[in-house]
């Protein structure tokens, strides 16, 4: 059967710029903005998910969408985002997917899925969206198992839901965006460079043409500004960062 059946809208263009001039603002008419465009294309599903590291390592998640509250509250106060592998697979490929690609992976992941089953969150489509380091936005669009034409309308309208979702993405509220460290000075990242390279404090002050004391005062600075105990957690926090 011809794509054309499923494809609900043929203004491309129009529908992106109505998208863009009005999703600004908060988490509410984000939701709205995006729940009228997805539904011209009749999706019916969607959330926005933004995670600010890998999701083993994230003690919160920032979700937007109009996915039922009850599930969304569930998913969060469980800290669902640390086993689910739709999340898992977002956090390192960035290739949209159908979550039946999930099900080839580890069978004990998928009680995320047996939970989500009774809110018609049953069937979905993924776009990953990174950014440098380990913090990623992903689109999520999900449906009950009944809605047979749901892969279709997908497929014929994949390059529409991928704009929206990069806009989505760089317009997402502010509420959910990951709060920024401390900038680290260049004479810290400088410090931190050769730390990671395996240089002691006594060496580092030697390259550098500054004191020991002086260097560990640099690397003081850089621990308290990324909110760590130690400089290796530093340089771990650092490279996620982009940083070095």
């Amino acid at each position: 059967m011809s794509r054309d059946k499923y494809s609900r809208y043929d203004g491309w263009s129009q529908l992106l710029d109505e998208v863009q001039k009005n999703i600004g603002g908060g988490c509410k008419d984000y939701a709205d903005v995006l729940s009228w465009a997805f539904e011209v294309l009749g999706i019916n599903y969607f959330s926005y998910v933004y995670m600010g590291y890998l999701p083993a390592e994230s003690d919160d998640v920032g979700i937007v969408g109009n996915y039922p509250e009850e599930w969304v509250e569930t998913y969060k106060s469980n800290a669902l985002h640390k086993c689910d592998p739709v999340i898992r697979r977002s956090s390192y490929t960035s290739s949209s997917f159908f979550w039946d690609a999930c099900k080839a992976e580890d069978a004990s992941l998928f009680e995320v899925f047996e939970l989500s089953s009774p809110y018609g969150i049953e069937q979905g489509f993924t776009v990953p969206i990174h950014e440098p380091g380990c913090a990623f936005g992903s689109m999520h669009f999900s449906s009950p198992n009944d809605n047979t034409d749901f892969k279709e309308i997908i497929r014929a309208n994949s390059h529409l839901i991928h704009a929206i979702s990069f806009l989505a993405h760089q317009h997402r509220p502010t509420s959910i965006r990951r709060q920024e460290c401390q900038k680290i000075s260049s004479r810290e990242k400088e410090c931190l460079r050769w730390v990671s390279l395996g240089k002691t404090y006594d060496e580092i002050g030697t390259i550098l043409g500054i004191s020991e004391r002086t260097v560990k005062f640099h690397a003081g600075n850089v621990m308290e500004k990324l909110e760590v105990n130690n400089i290796k957690q530093a340089l771990t926090k650092a490279v996620r960062l982009n940083w070095i």
